[in-house]
């Protein structure tokens, strides 16, 4: 039985002495605003399928209007994200 007052026994690793085990701000903005690259990317590729503009390949987005509505909102999350990242 452990005496009272002791520390509770070690769950997994501890880190190594002054060494934070959370990314850096820096690392997770680089992260984010990759993040957001990609969801605008996406966003303008539905939106360009779901408009009928983008016809290469088959696919069933070709030319459905829900695709190029979602493809809008992935642009805007893309642009919030990345305005969001750039005043932290």
């Amino acid at each position: 039985m452990d005496a009272p007052g002791s520390a509770p026994p070690s769950r997994g690793p501890s880190p190594s002495p002054g060494r934070d085990p959370t990314p850096s701000p820096r690392r997770r903005s680089s992260l984010r605003l990759a993040l957001a690259a990609a969801m605008v990317l996406a966003g303008l590729v539905w939106i360009g399928q779901g408009l009928g503009i983008m016809t290469a390949g088959r696919s069933f987005m070709i030319g459905d209007p829900t695709w190029a509505v979602i493809g809008a909102v992935f642009v805007v999350l893309g642009v919030v994200v990345a305005w969001r990242t750039s005043r932290i």
